[in-house]
């Protein structure tokens, strides 16, 4: 849903100055929906806020809608309590069981029975209303499904291989987690079940020399998406699964990846003809983070605004986006182009069209020709290590922690652009610690 779509229901209340979301009943739907008018204050004199509240509130009206319309449909449990829970809202309620709305204060109580009166004919009104809507029973396996259509607005500004990523890696610990408990209702999950999977998890580690890391992700993935879908649904299907990380030692821990020693980048990696068993935008993205110390992602998604070769010092921005996630909010930040980098960049004025978007097929194309040309020191090198090598090149020459926060997109304080004096600064800073190039 787009701002556009929602803001024709989104007035200023004259005498209060908010605003609110107001949308008159559709004409097919006046059967199904006793109201002339949905009025809902959306509590913020902003109209920025206003539009994004009013988006919620939009969604839930049109859940209701559908609902009601399908009427015999929302036999299912799951179905069926979601509509309530969207019902509610639409009214301006938060939709609680029958036991928490007998505690409500009894104001609230006689406006949510009024309303149940008055739809007697619509018993999904009536339970969404009296909180009396059949506890949802969704299993294990229908996880991911939940989350995406409860968390659709986090899913803004993700690029479409972010968004497979995200989805890729959930979906993998759903999977592990249904081969270790079972496809149980998430309701039925007890804290019993989480720890046998705990354990199951630990076997594995052990058995395939996993770290810690790659078993506390598989928890925090679907931590977070049952933490999504309990919100939505106000359930807690959540609590069996606090608390079940695993403490990292020195063993398990997820080791740092060792930079490449400052020689062998000269000496090898630069060297004439070393990489040319890679494709040239492949040998150009290399080329491009040796004096930059960007992730490979950074560099091949660059757009042509933010490659500025005319610039008074040449630079590139690791920007903002509306349709694609930075690692960081710190990770936007300007670098200035000087040695090999800017020899790159001014071959690719327009970035890198051929891995937009696949800045993991690039690093791996890269690491496989990396090895088999013998340019790796060891098995634990690979292609990111040139970013750790960028760090201790600016530590060598005693950049300031400020100067290397900004450079690398680290967080200290507030993210800086760098203006013209900065940016003049960093690429002295630069040019003090370029390799040699051409390398001979």
């Amino acid at each position: 849903m787009t701002f556009d779509d929602v803001s024709r229901y989104v007035v200023r209340d004259p005498q209060s100055g908010r605003w609110r979301y107001y949308r008159r009943v559709p004409r097919e739907l006046a059967e199904l929906d006793s109201r002339i008018h949905v009025k809902q204050s959306l509590k913020t004199r902003n109209h920025r806020e206003a539009l994004q509240r009013a988006e919620e509130v939009h969604r839930a009206t049109e859940a209701l809608w559908r609902a009601l319309a399908a009427g015999a449909d929302k036999g299912a449990s799951l179905a069926r309590y979601d509509a309530a829970v969207k019902l509610a809202q639409s009214y301006g309620f938060t939709y609680s069981p029958v036991e928490q709305v007998a505690r409500l204060d009894l104001d609230e109580i006689e406006r949510r029975l009024e309303i149940a009166a008055a739809n007697l004919d619509k018993p999904i009104v009536v339970e969404a209303m009296t909180g009396t809507a059949p506890a949802p029973r969704p299993t294990l396996s229908m996880l991911w499904e939940l989350y995406e259509e409860h968390n659709a607005a986090s899913f803004r500004g993700m690029s479409k291989d972010q968004k497979r990523k995200h989805k890729i890696s959930r979906e993998r610990a759903i999977t592990y987690a249904v081969a270790s408990i079972g496809d149980k209702a998430l309701a039925d999950i007890t804290r019993a079940d989480v720890l046998s999977f705990r354990r199951w998890w630990v076997s594995k580690m052990e058995a395939e020399s996993l770290r810690a890391y790659s078993v506390n992700r598989s928890f925090s993935d679907i931590k977070g998406m049952l933490t999504i879908v309990d919100d939505a649904l106000q359930t807690k299907f959540g609590e069996a699964w606090e608390k079940i990380r695993i403490k990292e030692t020195n063993a398990t821990r997820l080791g740092k990846r060792p930079m490449f020693p400052i020689e062998w980048v000269q000496d090898r990696i630069l060297a004439t003809g070393a990489m040319d068993a890679m494709n040239e935008d492949a040998r150009l993205i290399v080329y491009a983070m040796a004096e930059t110390g960007c992730r490979p992602g950074e560099i091949c998604n660059l757009r042509p605004e933010d490659i500025r070769l005319g610039a008074d010092v040449p630079h590139i921005e690791i920007a903002e986006r509306d349709d694609r996630r930075q690692k960081t909010a710190y990770s936007v930040r300007r670098i200035p182009l000087v040695g090999v980098s800017l020899w790159a960049m001014r071959q690719r004025p327009k970035g890198f069209a051929r891995y937009a978007d696949k800045g993991d097929s690039a690093s791996a194309l890269i690491n496989k020709v990396l090895k088999s040309q013998g340019l790796l020191p060891s098995d634990k090198h690979v292609l990111y290590s040139m970013r750790h090598t960028f760090q201790f090149r600016l530590e060598k020459a005693n950049a300031s922690d400020r100067m290397q926060a900004d450079l690398m997109g680290h967080e200290l304080g507030r993210p800086t652009y760098g203006d013209g004096p900065e940016m003049v600064r960093r690429k002295e800073m630069l040019e003090g610690i370029a390799f040699r190039w051409p390398s001979r």
